[in-house]
């Protein structure tokens, strides 16, 4: 069995989502992730067992970032 989670979110008017996650709750050594506008979900992939993951994410319209979402937590068994 591979080790994949998937995580969703609502979708609303911007030109790309930018998701990121980590094992620590301050995202420090977070990886990022870019989705196109028309997406509202994805598939995290190579993911430890037995771990806490810590997910967040943003938009980009224009040049402009949006602010980073609350910290969701994933657990990943």
């Amino acid at each position: 069995m591979q080790n994949l989670t998937k995580i969703t979110w609502k979708k609303v008017k911007c030109d790309k989502y930018e998701i990121r996650y980590s094992q620590k709750k301050n995202m420090k050594n977070a990886k990022k992730i870019n989705c196109g506008k028309n997406k509202t979900s994805l598939v995290i992939k190579k993911l430890k067992k037995n771990r806490k993951y810590y997910v967040q994410i943003r938009t980009k319209s224009g040049k402009k970032y949006s602010a980073w979402s609350k910290v969701k937590t994933i657990s990943k068994r």
